[in-house]
């Protein structure tokens, strides 16, 4: 007994060392990750006293999937992506290629199936080797046959696992004759230890839940058997046995909890990856509502200034037009009655006549500018290098040769520039075009003042004048109001009837 072969003297770090090699998980690319059990580090293994041997190879992604993994959202298997030619994953070469209920033999598949033969052969051969030593001949003969019955035991274990499913009944009752072959093949070699290892890698492929605890531990007593040297030096030294067992019992229990903790850490990982996931899809989703709003947005507002800038140039332009055309035309229609009647003095002027045509060709050609203009920048074309003063001058002249009302243009104490000038014109063209179809007024006073900071407009007529508690705000005013607001700066209006109407812009300089 004092002699020990070879297999009992391996450094231990050595053997942990070659078994975490084996059980480390593939680093071929996955499409996300996913849930694996996280295989303890079995103890009462063949290689050292106390037991511990290599890492159990987990039952992770890329074994095939037995019916209970199928049922598991946790433990279900996924393909494993295909690569494409630009080494990105081809997921439509992924559904193709990999059903979903026969997947391919993966590297734990593998080692699951030859690993156990391995083993057997291994404890086999070495028990010839120390038959007198550890057993005897007749003893090595029937441990013999014991292999070959588990090995054909073992055959019936994979076919089983598709069709039934680990942790099902039927597994278990199977798997319950293997455990009791594998105790007769201690009893008989106790260098079977080395194949009873196999229980560790066994309790994650058959096994499911509180099942795979049981088989753990009698996995761990059975090694002890071993390694403490068969039942007659059990006998002979209890407490050595004791002693081994209860490190292997230990050590069992450690790494089935580091292994709650780690697959619990997997979980928990998991889980937050599905919600960063989830909120990464709902932030993009949110995202492209926004951008959605947005351009509509934009659209609406567009096209709303676009109304103001045609409301405020080529309509009020054509109404001049309009107003020009039908003096014109009562002039000639009343020339035309008097021609009939032979009167001397009742026809029309025709200085008057061409005046009036030609302010109508003037407004027109305005309004032909303005639609150019609004087609190519929807500026107002009185703003020049000018400045805002000059441009608001010479929209007052014209407005007052159209229109035939006194009109004065004071801008003597405003800025020559300012980044709302644009408002600034179209609310007094706005204010003008009011004032020459509903006031009547006879003269009006144009207004321009302010400083760096703010600049403001005042429009005041002394026509008929309006209530303005109970006025009717067209579209003329409204736009007034909104494109004052837009910039951020106030609208003031005050009349009384008869008694005229002042209108005062007011916008950040």
């Amino acid at each position: 007994m004092d002699a020990r072969p070879w297999y009992l003297e391996v450094d231990e770090g050595t053997l942990i060392a070659m078994a975490t090699d084996v059980s480390s998980p593939s680093t071929t690319p996955r499409p996300a990750p996913r849930t694996g059990r996280h295989q303890p580090t079995p103890p009462g293994g063949p290689g050292s006293s106390s037991g511990l041997l290599a890492p159990v190879s987990p039952r992770d992604q890329h074994s095939p999937a037995s019916p209970r993994d199928k049922h598991s959202p946790a433990r279900a298997t996924e393909p494993r992506p295909v690569d494409g030619p630009d080494g990105a994953v081809d997921h439509d070469r992924l559904r193709d290629d990999t059903p979903d209920d026969a997947p391919g033999p993966s590297a734990p598949g593998v080692i699951g199936r030859l690993v156990p033969p391995f083993l057997a052969a291994i404890s086999t051969a070495l028990g010839w080797v120390m038959v007198d030593v550890l057993t005897s001949g007749p003893q090595m003969w029937w441990a013999t046959a014991v292999v070959v019955v588990t090995m054909g035991l073992r055959l019936l274990l994979e076919r089983a696992l598709p069709r039934f499913g680990a942790g099902s009944r039927p597994m278990l009752g199977i798997y319950a004759v293997h455990v009791v072959l594998v105790a007769a093949s201690v009893v008989l070699n106790p260098l079977a230890c080395i194949y009873a290892f196999v229980g560790y890698l066994d309790s994650y492929r058959f096994f499911s839940d509180q099942q795979l605890y049981v088989l753990v531990i009698t996995t761990a007593m059975l090694c002890a058997v071993g390694q403490t040297g068969g039942i007659g030096v059990i006998l002979e030294e209890p407490l050595l046995f004791a002693g081994i067992a209860a490190v292997n019992l230990f050590l069992a229990t450690l790494m089935l909890y580091m292994s709650m903790v780690r697959e619990k850490e997997v979980a928990e990982r998991e889980r937050t990856l599905s919600a960063l996931q989830q909120a990464t899809q709902e932030n993009d989703a949110l995202q492209e509502e926004l951008l959605r709003r947005a351009r509509e947005a934009g659209v609406d507002e567009e096209r709303a200034r676009l109304s103001r800038e045609i409301h405020d140039t080529v309509a009020q332009g054509l109404v001049g037009v309009i107003r020009q055309l039908e003096t014109v035309g009562g002039e000639l229609e009343a020339d035309a009655g008097a021609q009939v009647t032979g009167g001397a003095d009742g026809g029309a002027d025709g200085g008057d006549v061409r005046r009036r045509i030609a302010l109508a060709e003037e407004a027109a050609r305005d309004c032909l500018v303005e639609a150019r203009r609004a087609v190519e920048a929807l500026a107002p074309y009185q703003l020049t290098e000018a400045g805002t003063a000059h441009g608001l001058g010479e929209l007052v002249a014209r407005w007052a040769r159209t229109h035939r009302i006194v009109a004065t243009f004071d801008a003597d104490d405003a800025p020559s520039h300012g980044p709302h000038a644009a408002v600034l014109v179209r609310i007094a063209q706005e204010a003008l075009a009011n004032v020459a179809r509903h006031s009547g007024a006879q003269t009006v006073t144009v207004t321009l003042s302010g400083s760096e900071e703010e600049q403001s407009l005042q429009v005041t007529d002394d026509g008929r004048g309006f209530d303005v508690e109970t006025i009717t705000r067209g579209h003329g005013l409204a736009n007034m109001a909104q494109r004052v607001e837009e910039v951020g700066g106030r609208l003031h209006l005050s009349s009384h009837e008869r008694r005229g109407a002042s209108v005062i812009a007011t916008v950040p300089g």
